[in-house]
């Protein structure tokens, strides 16, 4: 009886607290930025969704990417993020590309403009508790955002 006991109060004090599941992410854009001898930098364009319906804080968060399969790198974000409740923003987080794999597999990925996607991220926080993991995976066409030209 005493552990049905201990075994209720748990369950409702866990019912009790306030547990938030990280954003959902998605890639809306890669540009590149430096480089030098040996590697070059990308600014990858995270769009991050709150399926909440309290705002989402974190503390820093790391990405790890791959295009068509292939693993890329991560990137770091130590910045505090706010995504609304029920909302999103997007969020700039730089990789850092070994040239050699750049110019052999990446790159060419990037310029055919149509590419596959997964990302897997660890958010922390303070309202997900021990951090919280995502994962997503979708195509990014930025053929679709090409302007047309007037004639």
């Amino acid at each position: 009886m005493k552990t049905f006991l201990a075994l209720l109060a748990g369950a409702t004090l866990l019912a009790g607290c306030s547990f938030h599941q990280g954003p959902s992410v998605s890639l809306v854009n890669v540009r590149f930025q430096d480089a030098t001898v040996l590697e070059t930098s990308a600014t990858f364009t995270l769009r991050l969704s709150n399926e909440n319906p309290e705002p989402v804080t974190f503390n820093g968060g790391v990405h790890k990417i791959y295009l068509n399969g292939f693993y890329v790198g991560k990137g770091l974000c130590a910045a505090t993020v706010v995504v609304p409740r029920l909302g999103t923003v997007t969020n700039d987080v730089t990789v850092h590309l070994s040239n050699l794999l750049l110019v052999t597999r990446i790159k060419p990925i990037i310029e055919s403009q149509s590419f596959d996607y997964r990302i897997t991220s660890r958010f922390y926080g303070d309202s997900m508790l021990g951090g919280s993991s995502s994962e997503n995976t979708g195509r990014l066409d930025l053929k679709e955002f090409t302007p047309t030209p007037k004639p």
